[in-house]
């Protein structure tokens, strides 16, 4: 053989063997750090968090005396939009990310952050002990993979008192209730009696609005105000009138009580803890303030309560759109310092750190159900039944800047239909015209 032709050949494997090598480099930077971590080594990570006192207040002192060798450095969470966040992350180059559910699903999408799955399984991370909604929520953001594990997480419950069920003869909540059952339950409370003394049936979360509770309504059965494109306003179709009509009903029934007030104001008014709402729906942190009025207000008659699950679409009872990320921990796919950040993103998720913040209440629920604090008193377990509802294209179709126009829209109509100034039908047709009109031109902004 002419040794041209063997040089050749020789060059031809030489270069093939280093496609090879590149190929899989490339694979081993989403695949988890390749080198082990030394803790006698000193580092220093950059950790992205909402700020320094918040770092340091929930997670600094344990993770100090974990890894005395890690020096940290916070960098504040940027704010804005998504891809401003995105270009701040890009400039900082932080190891270690504290992340937003939207922010966590965009810098998945763009191969900004480590797969865990590989270290997971050489670690033997257990992901048993973590609620089954929790990890499936994670894949989901990160189109199958884990990008990120996440201690806690939020959803709503029906919080109720039993004392007042049983004074009016009504039957208690149950888990998997409508939200028509719901306010149908609300209604058989009595609306009469002065502002001071009164009950009402039914507190929805303390931010909301009555077109907050409609768009709940809605949403829970599958209902979205957007068409699944994004261009159009699809509020004025049978079933979301049928909604409306639903919620209005126990609206001009006198039943809905929404509180008012800034957090410390709420707090000192609370209707629920003074025994004189039936149904409130809240979060997990509402039971430190149920447990606070009953010690700041010895006096006060203990509160006789339960929880049942956020209302569901009952033909699907077995998910939720209520359940939420807001702290993902993630490790950045451009980190010089992988194995370090990986071990601060496995100890702050690990069931030992669970197991010290089990004696303290936080405010959202641990996603370790064996260390939900005073779960031996109280009914944990509406928080953990329910699955995510799969995420529909539309839910993030939309700015926050229409969102908000939008609301002010729909609430401005509804207030003339609660004014006998405006029928519901003629309502919800000009919440869905100039629904649409603000639509199209927030879309032009966005497209010019």
């Amino acid at each position: 053989m002419p040794k041209p032709i063997i040089l050749r050949r020789a060059a031809a494997l030489a270069l093939f063997a280093l496609s090879i090598a590149l190929i899989a480099g490339c694979q081993g930077e989403r695949s988890g750090p390749s080198e082990t971590f030394d803790p006698d080594q000193p580092v220093k990570l950059k950790v992205m968090s909402r700020n320094s006192d918040y770092f340091y207040q929930r997670y600094g002192n344990m993770l100090i005396g974990q890894f005395p060798n890690v020096e940290f450095e916070v960098i504040e969470q940027p704010s804005g939009s998504i891809e401003e966040q995105k270009v701040a992350i890009s400039k900082s180059q932080p190891d270690v990310l504290l992340l937003s559910s939207p922010l966590y699903e965009a810098l998945a999408e763009d191969g900004a952050l480590m797969d865990l799955e590989p270290a997971i399984e050489r670690d033997k991370f257990d992901l048993n002990g973590i609620s089954p909604s929790v990890t499936e929520l994670l894949r989901e953001g990160g189109s199958g993979k884990l990008y990120g594990l996440a201690p806690e997480f939020s959803t709503s419950v029906l919080y109720y008192n039993k004392d007042l069920f049983n004074q009016y003869g009504v039957e208690l909540p149950r888990d998997r209730m409508s939200w028509d059952d719901v306010l149908k339950l609300a209604q058989r409370f009595p609306s009469e009696g002065t502002e001071e003394e009164r009950i009402y049936g039914f507190e929805p979360e303390s931010a909301q609005g009555l077109f907050d509770l409609i768009l709940d309504a809605g949403t829970a059965i599958g209902l979205t105000p957007i068409s699944v494109d994004g261009s159009n306003i699809v509020i004025a179709s049978d079933s979301w009138k049928k909604i409306f009509a639903s919620v209005m009903q126990a609206y001009q029934s006198n039943v809905l009580h929404f509180p008012s007030g800034d957090i410390v104001e709420q707090f000192r008014n609370d209707l629920f803890t003074k025994g004189r709402v039936a149904i409130k729906e809240n979060e997990f942190f509402y039971y430190s303030t149920i447990v606070d009025k009953q010690r700041t207000e010895p006096n006060s008659k203990p509160l006789n309560f339960d929880v049942a699950t956020v209302p569901v679409d009952p033909a699907n009872p077995d998910v939720t759109n209520a359940l939420s990320l807001n702290s993902i921990f993630a490790v950045s796919n451009h980190s010089a310092q992988k194995p370090a950040a990986w071990e601060v993103v496995k100890y702050i998720n690990s069931e030992d750190l669970a197991k010290v913040e089990s004696k303290t209440m936080n405010g959202q629920i641990p996603v370790r159900k064996d260390y939900v604090p005073n779960k031996e008193i109280f009914n944990i377990e509406p928080f953990f039944a329910l699955k995510p509802a799969a995420k529909r294209s539309s839910d993030s179709a939309a700015t926050p800047e229409f969102k908000q126009a939008f609301k002010e829209l729909a609430s401005n109509e509804l207030h003339l239909v609660a004014d006998n100034a405006k029928s519901l039908d003629e309502a919800i047709e000009t919440i869905q015209t100039k629904g649409q009109q603000l639509l199209d031109s927030f879309r032009l902004k966005a497209d010019p």
